[in-house]
């Protein structure tokens, strides 16, 4: 049995809307029909999260209309690799679709088809930002391209794709929850505003606690630059490696600025709170600790 076969003229009518000459396309790919379990997805699928909620309303679009759209795909040795479509095929094999429309593209390279691949998906609007950080990356390491390339190839601002790899600066727990939506790419870029991965954590968990708006984090933020301007010299320099350890310690956990500070056998710490439901929530967290 071969591996595809030409799409007959009588597919549905929005196929044939789409591409009026389906069993002639001059644009340098070949319309076909093919096994869907001959179609590989693509390794450098920037995508990593896809929705159940949104593939079963795809399925079920499926299953009532046919694919609309065809797959655009690049012959491989073990069958097809995909450029674009990944969700439409994983639809298809949940509506039990046997054979999906594509489009081959011809002679081109898989190096050439990969590159295509991910800036072909870095160009859609509902990925989050992570994903498109994490893409951005990919061409920078896999496919040696510049921020500048990059940005010509995506349609986007120098800047823009500059700022988005910036994100990846940030430890994996304020990625996470960038990934899910928990906060915002706003939030995010307010978080990295903050110089030290401790402090970046501690207004992460402010965020979170208090529902904060961009607005509200942004403040937070200068706050925490603030209290670091007002503390006396001798609270920020020769302090002991341990000291450290403990005030990073002790941000992570309260989510907000801590000092410690030591003369001789005693010493003092200092938690901010910048409102009366800060203050509620850093007591809330030190009572249950000391209960546990």
């Amino acid at each position: 049995m071969p591996d595809s076969k030409t799409i007959p003229r009588g597919l549905g009518r929005g196929l044939s809307a789409l591409l009026p000459e389906a069993s002639s396309a001059d644009d340098g790919t070949d319309l076909r029909l093919v096994p869907v379990d001959r179609i590989h997805p693509n390794p450098h699928q920037p995508r990593k999260d896809f929705k159940k909620a949104e593939l079963a309303d795809l399925t079920a679009s499926i299953v009532k209309n046919g694919i609309l759209q065809p797959l655009l795909v690049t012959r491989a040795v073990d069958g097809y690799r995909l450029i674009a479509g990944e969700r439409r095929w994983r639809a298809a094999k949940t509506a039990g679709l046997t054979e999906v429309p594509v489009r081959i593209l011809s002679d081109l390279p898989e190096s050439a088809a990969l590159e295509l691949s991910l800036i072909e998906n870095l160009q859609r609007e509902d990925l989050n930002p992570v994903e498109l950080a994490e893409g951005y990356r990919q061409l920078q390491k896999e496919f040696h391209l510049t921020q500048e390339q990059i940005a010509q190839r995506v349609g986007k601002e120098r800047a823009t794709v500059a700022n988005t790899l910036r994100l990846l600066d940030l430890p994996e727990v304020i990625l996470n929850s960038l990934r899910q939506g928990d906060i915002s790419a706003g939030h995010a870029k307010v978080i990295l505003s903050l110089d030290t991965n401790a402090r970046r954590s501690a207004l992460h968990k402010r965020i979170l606690a208090d529902h904060l708006s961009v607005r509200q984090a942004e403040e937070a933020a200068k706050s925490i630059g603030k209290t670091q301007s007002r503390l006396p010299k001798s609270s920020k320099t020769n302090q002991p490696p341990l000291f450290e350890d403990y005030r990073h310690r002790l941000m992570q956990c309260l989510g907000t600025r801590v000092q410690i500070s030591k003369r001789g056998k005693k010493g003092a710490i200092r938690i901010d709170f910048y409102s009366d439901d800060d203050l509620d929530r850093i007591l809330s967290l030190i009572l249950h600790s000391n209960k546990s």
